[in-house]
């Protein structure tokens, strides 16, 4: 493992926190290379790196963290799912910065749904297991060149417990599954508001 790489790893949650509030994939390199103080390039080799490099127990994480308890469940149209939806829709954290109104957010998961059914992508809600409750969304889009583009979100009130990570780690396995073959990068937020 290269040093910036090993840096990076060991910043492993500062890095993510980096990357989901980037404004795109440059500003995701502008915001790696400032927080390890490194290039460019070196900033687009770490975010190049394979999650899993970044998915292990963080040092010194909480007891309380996420971990046995949690699970990524394939996204349905049911009443809970659908108002996860609406609640990132409205979340000024999201990549939606909280500006869908109703009928954004509707055709948005009608668009998703058919993108799901197309096997172009593939969501899941993050599941709190020891508590059945859903913490948060994760968007797997396939792109252009094939790649998955991937995003997560995690309800406010959810964050900092160590389920962006659990997320991260499982949804690399999932895509992994699901996409064969492809390269999965994550990258907040999706292109097109996704």
């Amino acid at each position: 493992m290269s040093d910036v790489i090993e840096m990076a790893t060991s910043r492993r949650r500062e890095i993510f926190a980096a990357v989901s509030s980037a404004s795109g994939p440059e500003d995701a390199v502008g915001a790696v290379a400032s927080l390890l103080s490194v290039s460019a390039e070196e900033a687009r080799r770490v975010l190049r790196a394979p999650l899993e490099a970044f998915a292990g127990s963080a040092a010194g994480a909480s007891s309380g963290d996420a971990g046995q308890g949690f699970a990524l469940r394939p996204f349905t149209e049911s009443d809970d799912h659908t108002a996860l939806f609406h609640s990132r829709s409205s979340d000024s954290t999201s990549a939606t910065g909280g500006s869908w109104d109703q009928d954004r957010t509707e055709r948005e998961l009608r668009d998703g749904l058919a993108r799901i059914e197309a096997e172009s992508a593939m969501w899941f809600v993050a599941v709190d297991t020891a508590r059945d409750a859903l913490v948060g969304l994760v968007f797997g889009e396939q792109i252009d060149n094939g790649d998955v583009d991937v995003a997560i979100w995690i309800r406010p009130e959810e964050r900092k417990k160590g389920f962006g990570m659990a997320a991260l780690k499982e949804s690399r396995r999932e895509l992994a599954a699901f996409f064969p073959g492809k390269h999965v990068i994550v990258r907040a937020p999706l292109a097109g508001g996704r």
